[in-house]
């Protein structure tokens, strides 16, 4: 973790490590901005800037970029270098760009965790649309694209209630365009799909829907389960939860002193759910 920690400031301007590559983004008034990042630490993440930088050809220093905005590049920039990223902060579409440019550099790990976040979003009346239609926008990005279409399946699912006036009415409101037909007829299908499926609950949050990603609170968190800090990547397992409903000890008392020490040492804020076998 120390060494994670020490990567995550190599970006900081209190660090005596110069940069050795630049990304050029032009914005539409012709201003030049730029991401700089050291090209090992990239090369160690992607073997797509492996082979850009330590291949056969001598690498540039400065590389314009025009597929995708700075503030998408930079946050895959940061999650090379383990930066924070509030997944929930970021828009459906901003995100639908991150994975994007993560399968653009073979980045696995950040395509899955996009995909592991997007379940974690809201989905309402007012945006259900512009989901599915993102979906089939991303559609050759086949687990993004397929992501996306169940988040708003399972949101009309609860919807309609199984009531077929609901779904007329739904067809009714929602204008009566192509791509519209489109992803209702898409959304349909996979609501079938899913109304067969037997509802299992998650081994490890014990939710029908699973937790995966989200924050623990004193109403969701169970003994016994999988959980991880924000913004570290070694889960541990919740052993006991205090009378308070605020901190929680863990079972690795070897390695942990306040837990060893019988204190219930981590405030369950700080954690989300860990499901890796649901």
């Amino acid at each position: 973790m120390a060494l994670l920690g020490r990567i995550s400031k190599c970006l900081d301007s209190t660090s005596d490590l110069p940069t050795d590559v630049s990304f050029l983004f032009k914005d539409e008034g012709g201003v030049v901005t730029e991401v700089k990042a050291h090209k090992l630490i990239l090369a160690i993440a992607s073997d797509v800037f492996k082979k850009n930088f330590f291949g056969s050809l001598e690498s540039e220093s400065k590389i314009n970029i025009e597929d995708v905005s700075e503030e998408v590049f930079k946050a895959m920039v940061d999650y090379i270098y383990n930066k924070g990223i509030d997944w929930n902060d970021l828009e459906l579409s901003f995100l639908a760009s991150l994975y994007y440019v993560a399968d653009k550099y073979d980045i696995s790990e950040l395509r899955e965790e996009i995909i592991a976040s997007i379940p974690e979003h809201m989905i309402t009346d007012e945006n259900v649309m512009d989901v599915a239609i993102l979906a089939e926008a991303n559609i050759l990005h086949e687990p993004l694209s397929d992501t996306l279409y169940d988040a708003g399946a399972s949101f009309l699912l609860q919807k309609f209630k199984g009531k077929v006036e609901n779904v007329f009415e739904f067809c009714q409101e929602t204008e009566a365009t192509d791509i519209n037909g489109l992803v209702v007829f898409k959304m349909l299908a996979r609501m079938k799909k899913m109304k067969k499926i037997n509802p299992k609950k998650c081994g490890n949050c014990h939710e029908i829907s699973c937790l995966y990603g989200q924050s623990l609170t004193s109403s969701n968190i169970v003994v016994g389960a999988w959980v991880i800090r924000n913004n570290e990547r070694r889960g541990l397992k919740v052993c006991a939860v205090a009378r308070n409903q605020e901190w929680f000890k863990c079972d690795e008392g070897r390695y942990c002193w306040g837990c060893s020490a019988g204190q219930y040492h981590h405030l369950i804020e700080n954690y989300k759910y860990f499901c890796i076998d649901c």
